[in-house]
């Protein structure tokens, strides 16, 4: 979906279109790296490790979630009163 964003045509330039593509790709390669060691990871936080990592992540991850809806409904930072 950022990818979709980050590249329209009406809004960003060319150049600023390839940084984005450039961008995609270094973050694909990044997440392909870490795939190929995951077993080695996993065995260096343990499986307690792990479990707290996945309920930090879910934080995160409904934290934006919170965000994202906030500022769909246009309530502004942190609906501070405009005066």
């Amino acid at each position: 979906m950022a990818v979709i964003l980050l590249t329209d045509n009406d809004v960003y330039s060319v150049p600023e279109q390839i940084q984005t593509a450039v961008v995609l790709l270094v973050v694909l390669g990044l997440t392909y790296v870490l795939l190929l060691v995951s077993d080695a990871i996993l065995r260096a936080i343990g499986r307690q490790g792990a479990a707290i990592l996945v309920r930090v992540m879910g934080i995160l991850l409904a934290a934006l979630s919170v965000e994202l809806v906030l500022s769909a409904l246009g309530i502004g930072p942190w609906a501070t009163p405009k005066h």
